[in-house]
Parts: C-alpha cells; sequence; structure tokens
C-alpha cells in the first residue's frame, strides 16, 4: 500500500506525527527517508508528542541513538529515535546495537535515513519518505509505503484519522 500526504507547515507535520503515534505499538518499526530538512524529525517530534513523552525530542544526528521511555494505555516501553546520516555502513549501523531494539517486543523503533538499513530488517516496518514540495515553501509531501498486511491495516486506520 502506498499512502500520499501533503503537509502544509512544520506544525502540521507536527500534528500528523502526533496522531501517527495513535497507530504505534511496542514492537513496531518505522523507517523514514528523505533530504535534510524535508520534515522527518519534525515528524518524529510529534509522534513523541502524541506518545506522552516528557522529554525535549532532538535530532541524534551525533548521538546516533536517543532512547526514551514511553508509557501508553498504561504499558511502559522505549521510544528509539536513531538517526544513520553519518553512517556509512552496514557495519556502523550494527557498532551501534540498533538491531536489538528493532527486534524488541518492548520498543518502538523509529530510524531516520532507514533506506541504509532496511535490507537488513527482517520483520514487518513501514517506509515514510519524506520530500519537498516545490510549488509551496513550507509544504512537504510525505509517502507512507508498506508491503505488508499488518501496516496495510495500521495505515487504513491512519486514513481514517486524518480524515476526521
Amino acid at each position: 500500500m502506498v499512502f500520499n500526504y501533503n503537509f502544509l507547515s512544520p506544525a502540521i507535520t507536527k500534528e500528523m506525527g502526533s496522531l501517527f503515534a495513535r497507530i504505534l505499538a511496542s514492537g513496531d518499526v518505522v523507517l523514514f527517508s528523505g533530504e535534510l530538512g524535508a520534515g522527518k524529525t519534525t515528524f518524529i517530534s510529534g509522534i513523541s508528542r502524541g506518545l506522552k513523552i516528557a522529554e525535549s525530542l532532538s535530532s541524534p544526528s551525533f548521538t546516533i541513538l536517543n532512547i526514551y521511555q514511553a508509557k501508553k494505555i498504561n504499558k511502559e516501553y522505549n521510544l528509539i529515535h536513531s538517526d544513520l546520516y553519518r553512517l556509512d555502513s552496514i557495519n556502523e549501523v550494527l557498532n551501534v546495537g540498533l538491531e536489538e531494539y528493532i527486534y524488541d517486543k518492548n520498543s518502538i523503533t523509529l530510524i531516520e535515513w532507514g533506506h541504509k538499513i532496511k535490507d537488513y530488517i527482517k520483520k514487518e516496518y513501514l517506509s515514510i519518505y519524506f520530500d519537498y514540495d516545490l510549488s509551496s515553501e513550507n509544504t512537504r509531501l510525505a509517502r507512507f509505503e508498506s508491503d505488508n498486511r499488518y501496516w496495510d491495516k495500521k495505515l487504513e486506520i491512519f486514513k481514517r484519522i486524518l480524515k476526521k
């Protein structure tokens, strides 16, 4: 399933991330790709807000991996926010220890520059691609791509949430 959406401002991008958080569950993995400044971190900040994480989310460009404690429906879990921009090889990615969170049932894992690792993930994941809309200064385009039933169902729910 492919689903496209236009975000008309950074504030709306963040709000959409907050709404997207409603469909996330422990064990979920979402890969984010797109140019620098296209909205990946802004959307993830919205997810963090939607998951009621008290800490301010920042891009882990230099730390590679940030871990936040989250709570959803009285269940505690980790929100893993990773940024692979500075990593060039799969060996560098593996040395970070990201794979232990990808396969952890008690973590939601969000990976910026996720295209660098997608061929090595052996579980269902969602890919979200962000791009600039050249017709408007603040508009961003997001393409949600799933190739599995699990995420297809979740995207259908997300589309219904957006219609409200």
